[in-house]
């Protein structure tokens, strides 16, 4: 199937690649925990990713996908239950596609 040897030993380098970089980041996260200063970074940190998920999301997604988005974010924040504000969000992208 694959013929090259050197597409073999790329597929192979990014797996151990993805491999070492969660390893060590859950090795990192472990002695991160010991460290009572860096507890307010851990915490605002997944905040950040998320901003860096939504906000472009936001800019580029036509007027169904943000509502979808602005449902979701309110229902978590309102009810936290995962589930239904998952179901919401997709009803409201498969009604807004159809507009």
């Amino acid at each position: 199937m694959i013929e090259t040897r050197e597409i073999l030993i790329a597929i192979g380098l990014l797996g151990a690649i993805v491999y070492a970089t969660r390893a060590g980041g859950y090795l990192l996260g472990l002695q991160a925990r010991k460290i009572g200063a860096l507890r307010p970074i851990l915490e605002t940190l997944p905040g950040c990713a998320m901003m860096a998920i939504i906000l472009p999301a936001m800019r580029e997604g036509s007027f169904a996908e943000i509502a979808a988005l602005l449902v979701v974010v309110g229902l978590m924040w309102k009810t936290n239950n995962v589930a239904l504000a998952t179901l919401v969000g997709l009803a409201v992208l498969v009604i807004g596609a159809k507009f």
